[in-house]
């Protein structure tokens, strides 16, 4: 009876003792998350913006809304990110907290590839049809002309609209294409037609057809252009068959 009796009082005593640890966690918790937030030592004092080359860190920082002298743990990482994304020549954005003062803010841009005109100006366009932006002059870009797409209701922030999607596929695969093409300039890509793809260099047309072996088709037509030095001509280079390319100049 005497040993039930001692095993009851040690069984409330871990009890007790059990409550009282929880207690103090719980205490202990409660004044580190209490420090957490109220010590400046946790106050952002370095925003670190990576990978950017087009947007500047001022603007990105700005974009972000994430102000120095902030509690690092009062920043809302989602909130932010959404924010920056609201640039059209950001792609993608990630945020992380390094403790116990910095944000390291790492972005994806957009790059231009492509102009289309609207009502006397110029609609920015990078290789996934995202208009970047809208602007008045082409001084100093080196873009390409982007043909076949009707620009009335395009926004920026939002792909180019189209009639086929497959268009902004074909966009996408001539960029790298057409971008890289050495010795000679590419000025124009004509997509109103997936089925007869064209591309020209000034007022030589290349006739590429369908969308299939599009980075052979370019090679040929551009190395009979550099052969011939039809770039000043006025004519066309027909690659969009098997066989021989046939090309013809226009007086």
């Amino acid at each position: 009876m005497k040993k039930e009796k001692n095993e009851l009082i040690e069984r409330r005593r871990k009890k007790i003792r059990r409550k009282k640890v929880i207690l103090f966690g719980v205490i202990l918790v409660s004044v580190l998350v209490t420090l957490c937030l109220k010590l400046p030592y946790f106050n952002i004092k370095n925003i670190e913006v990576h990978n950017n080359s087009i947007i500047d860190t001022d603007t990105i920082v700005r974009l972000s809304q994430i102000k120095k002298g902030t509690n690092i743990f009062y920043v809302s990482l989602k909130k932010n990110k959404v924010n920056i994304e609201q640039n059209p020549y950001i792609m993608n954005v990630g945020i992380s907290k390094k403790l116990p003062d910095t944000i390291d803010i790492t972005v994806t841009e957009r790059k231009a590839a492509f102009y289309a005109e609207k009502d006397n100006k110029y609609l920015i366009i990078d290789k996934n049809g995202v208009v970047l932006e809208e602007k008045d002059n082409l001084n100093g870009m080196n873009l390409i002309k982007l043909l076949g797409f009707n620009t009335n209701n395009a926004k920026i922030g939002k792909v180019i609209p189209c009639d086929d999607n497959r268009k902004i596929d074909v966009i996408s695969k001539l960029t790298d294409i057409v971008i890289n093409v050495k010795n000679l300039k590419i000025t124009s890509v004509d997509i109103s037609d997936v089925l007869n793809l064209k591309a020209y260099v000034n007022n030589m047309s290349i006739i590429l057809g369908r969308v299939d072996g599009l980075d052979s088709k370019i090679n040929k037509a551009i190395n009979i252009i550099n052969s011939e030095n039809l770039k000043d001509k006025k004519g066309y280079v027909d690659v969009s068959f098997n066989g021989n390319p046939v090309y013809c100049i226009q007086n």
